[in-house]
């Protein structure tokens, strides 16, 4: 084992280019189409941009010179520059010759045991590497097996038949004079065989889709139905949560609800440019609901009794199509929904159950209880169709002579996009209202669950709109130009077991903790892929269901409900992976380990979910030698704390731990943290860290000091826990953020504690008096800073209301980081943004650093006195500080100010 003090560092265990990382990782979330994400659903998957420059940071050394140092963070930069797309092929091949000279006996393999939608996999071979990856849910290898395996083997491969060339009954390749490079072929023979298959399915199913003269149907609008619980009623009634079917201007449409003689109907007012419909009977959050013909309420009681007696039933409410090109909506007829409805069920359907975890399935509890029971009779029929065609394509492939990787290839493709389809195809599709385009139906898995939707959207198909087949196909396709050219291997197996043939770099993105139920959720796709793809892939598909036992989380229903035992599973489990994956790790090359949950709110749980994976990793004896907080989150998402979705990425570098290292007593190691916490937050605060993830960032360099000893020890000689240890670093953050607080100026300190204490309330003024003078001011002063006004006895801070927006500090008598940082806040979000508030950022000058400490004062207050509001607001303010500052110093930007 290298000595932690002669081994060689390497670039990322000392500098990141974070703010171009940062951009990057923010513009490929932003992209929502035309990623590898394309290809299938998976949760929560880790931005490409940001493996490419973390995987090469760890593999080449530190030059430990200032000068080659800007050199290599100048090349990743150029490697992340633009953003979602691929970068510059010079940029690549700079970077693959330097890592070849880095390693002049051969290149080593880049492993990824948890390798999720393949995104580590993929950018190992974009650098030159071979890659290595397990995974032992099926559905994520199948993801990563065809990214960095099954398409990379038939990169230049030429399709079987040139485009437009007529069905001979022959499978022969076209001519060597044609030039289809990269997997344009294998896309052009994934489209031809997409159109194969849909001309199959729609021989079997036309009969099943009736239309009217003219239409071409875009979705089926469906709606749950119950008896009312009023016994001198009974009626059937339906349970929508909108009667709204488009909001689009100039073509509103809704349903209409009249009773008659007992019974509900459905008439449809179409083509409107005025008016709405009547409340729905959606009555209050959760399953709530008012019967449409006695108003009485039926309560989620009432609902899950007769779910369990299998009494909730479908109506079919409205059909939504195109004529002449138009959109338009129509009343469903009796006859349609008798269709619908007696599709037959295909053989063979598979009948596993969802799991009873209400945060993630409530169909169980209203008698949904298998995946199959989230699909009506005809969409069961429509999934089979496809599922069965791609199954029966590779064996037709092959039998006619095509190349088996070719063959391979094009079936699986075409395989995960049935499973696609199946995003598309189940009574988990909302029909999502827009106010400027027609309305759609929305994808499953928007969230990583499946809760029942009470009305929901049937799509076609063929609707030339959302779920029609071959779009799915061409937007899986899309995928393709992400695919590099490289050698790779993916296997189904546990992390606690695989390893690497030689010594090389391992890089994963586990599982968080309970976050995400990603086997129990991966049934719904599993179904699926197994019915399309089990000749293909058999080692995939040893199981009815993905496996369970075995998988790394702290899902409690998978230890007998108790949250004590999924812990320790966890942390048990991590353990043996670490130390199993160290003998996989080459001894001058450092592990990397990427954590992310739910956005820290100083709760009992996100504690719990960092001290299990932390705990594991210093029982295996990594040392934690460099921490990186890289953004998982889009531009769109600026507010919504608390919502269940990854805020930033924490990326651990990890060494084998010293076998020379020693302990150190409790009083050290909370010296250390007070030495060297401040200036790594103040590092952190540089980067533009979220002031929602800061404390997630900070644990990072908190547990670089606590795990590079054997132990820490109290005064009875006792190993301090990791949950101790983060909670230690949690109150010297807290110190690290109050010192800044001392560093600004005095009316901006008594405007933070004022805020503190009162929030946006008026108090009294001889409190506002007693608060001021140990600062040397006097009220006098602060009302002058404009920062509080005084009136009628009472003082109230400045900030929440409206603002002057003329305000600039030059202007100012007494310019103040807390006017900064509200004017900021106000233009951002209020007055114009980002453009106005850069204008604003451009005059702050060296007001500019101080007023970013605040921004973190005041979210961290915020956050401890549950004022989500203003917590929001400040986040907002320092997720788009870095864009501030960038537009502050651009001059075409901001010369408008000058005239």
């Amino acid at each position: 084992m290298t000595d932690s003090t002669t081994r060689k560092k390497k670039l990322i265990e000392v500098a990141l280019p974070l703010d171009e990382i940062n951009a990057a990782c923010k513009a490929d979330k932003d992209r929502k189409t035309g990623t590898i994400r394309n290809l299938h659903k998976w949760f929560a998957p880790m931005p490409l941009p940001a493996w490419r420059a973390l995987l090469f940071a760890a593999l080449v050394d530190d030059p430990e010179d200032d000068n080659q140092r800007v050199y290599l963070l100048d090349l990743i930069k150029r490697l992340v520059s633009n953003g979602a797309d691929l970068p510059n092929p010079a940029d690549v091949a700079e970077a693959q010759a330097i890592l070849r000279k880095q390693f002049p006996d051969g290149l080593p393999t880049v492993m990824d045991p948890f390798c999720g939608g393949g995104s580590t996999l993929i950018e190992a071979q974009r650098l030159g590497l071979d890659s290595f990856g397990s995974d032992l849910n099926p559905v994520p290898a199948l993801i990563s097996r065809t990214l960095s395996q099954t398409l990379p083997q038939v990169q230049g491969a030429q399709p079987m038949r040139p485009t437009g060339q007529e069905d001979d009954g022959q499978l022969d390749g076209i001519s060597s004079s044609s030039t289809y490079s990269g997997l344009a072929g294998v896309a052009e023979d994934v489209r031809f065989f997409a159109r194969e298959i849909l001309a199959n399915v729609n021989t079997r199913l036309e009969s099943f889709f009736p239309r009217q003269a003219g239409e071409q149907p875009v979705a089926w609008i469906w709606g749950r139905t119950a008896r009312c619980a009023n016994p001198t009623c009974g009626a059937r009634t339906v349970l929508a949560t909108t009667w709204w079917l488009s909001k689009k201007p100039g073509e509103l449409a809704w349903i209409a609800p009249e009773v008659k003689e007992g019974e509900v109907l459905l008439r449809v007012v179409s083509g409107k440019h005025q008016g709405a419909p009547q409340e729905s009977p959606k009555a209050s959050r959760g399953a709530n609901f008012h019967c449409l013909v006695c108003s009485q309420l039926i309560d989620e009681k009432s609902l899950i009794e007769q779910g369990q007696r299998g009494r909730i039933k479908y109506r079919l409410m409205a059909v939504a199509s195109t004529r002449d090109g138009l959109r338009s909506y129509r009343a469903a007829t009796p006859e349609e929904e008798r269709i619908a409805l007696g599709s037959p069920i295909p053989e063979n359907i598979s009948q596993v159950k969802q799991p009873d975890i209400p945060r993630w399935f409530s169909g169980p509890r209203f008698g949904f209880e298998t995946f199959a029971d989230m699909y009506t009779p005809r969409q069961l029929m429509t999934l089979s169709a496809f599922a069965d065609e791609v199954a029966k394509l590779h064996t037709t492939l092959i039998g006619q002579g095509v190349d088996e990787k070719h063959a391979t290839a094009t079936s699986t493709v075409l395989g995960l996009a049935v499973g696609q389809m199946a995003r598309y195809g189940s009574t988990l599709n909302q029909w999502r209202l827009r106010s400027a385009a027609h309305a759609k139906a929305e994808a499953a898995f928007a969230r990583a669950d499946m809760q029942i939707m009470w009305d929901f959207a049937e799509t076609y198909y063929q609707s030339a709109s959302v779920g029609d087949w071959l779009d799915v196909c061409d937007s899986v396709i899309r995928a393709f130009a992400y695919v590099p050219s490289g050698t790779g291997q993916v296997v189904k197996t546990d992390a606690r077991a695989t390893q690497l043939p030689h010594p090389g770099l391992v890089a994963t993105d586990p599982p968080y903790f309970d976050a995400i139920g990603y086997a129990d959720l991966s049934d719904y796709f599993y179904m699926w892929h197994r019915r399309a793809l089990r000749g293909i892939h058999p080692d995939l598909y040893h199981t009815v269901a993905t496996p369970k036992v075995g998988e790394l989380t702290a899902v409690p229903s998978h230890h007998g409900n108790s949250r004590t035992a999924a812990r320790d599973y966890f942390i048990d489990g991590f353990t043996e992976t670490f130390e199993n994956l160290t003998r996989s790790l080459a001894a001058d090359l450092p592990m990397l380990v990427v954590y992310a949950s739910k956005e820290q709110k100083g709760g009992s749980d996100e504690e719990t979910r960092w001290a299990s994976i932390l705990t594991a990793m210093v029982r295996s004896n990594l040392e934690i030698t460099g921490t990186w907080p890289v953004h998982g989150t889009g531009s769109t998402r600026m507010i919504g704390i608390g919502t269940n979705a990854v805020a930033s990425y924490i990326v651990m570098v990890c060494r084998p731990r010293s076998v020379d290292a020693g302990t150190t007593t409790l009083s050290d190691f909370n010296r250390a943290l007070r030495r060297e916490l401040g200036p790594a937050i103040r590092n952190l605060q540089a980067a533009s860290i979220l002031p929602v993830d800061l404390a997630q960032a900070a644990m990072g360099p908190g547990m670089q000091i606590y795990s590079r000893y054997r132990a820490v020890l109290d005064q009875a000689g006792q190993a301090v826990e990791v949950s101790q240890a983060l909670r230690m670093i949690n109150a010297a953050l807290a110190e690290v953020l109050e010192e800044q607080e001392g560093e600004l100026d005095r009316e901006s300190r008594f405007a933070v504690r004022w805020w503190d204490t009162h929030g946006w309330e008026a108090a009294p003024f001889g409190e506002a008096d007693k608060a001021v003078r140990p600062l040397g001011i006097d009220v006098d002063d602060v009302v002058r800073a404009q920062i509080v006004t005084s009136q009628g006895n009472r003082v109230q801070l400045v900030g929440a209301g409206a603002l002057d927006r003329a305000w600039t500090p030059e202007r100012d008598n007494v310019p103040t980081a807390w006017e900064a940082v509200h004017h900021l806040a106000d233009r951002l979000i209020d007055g114009g943004g980002e453009l106005e508030a850069a204008k604003l950022m451009g005059r702050l000058g060296s007001l500019q650093d101080s007023t970013m400490a605040l921004a973190y004062r005041l979210h961290d207050i915020a956050a401890k006195k549950g004022r989500t509001a203003d917590q929001e607001r400040y986040n907002a303010l320092i997720n788009s500080w870095t864009e501030l500052v960038r537009l502050s110093g651009d001059g075409a930007a901001t010369m408008e100010e000058l005239f």
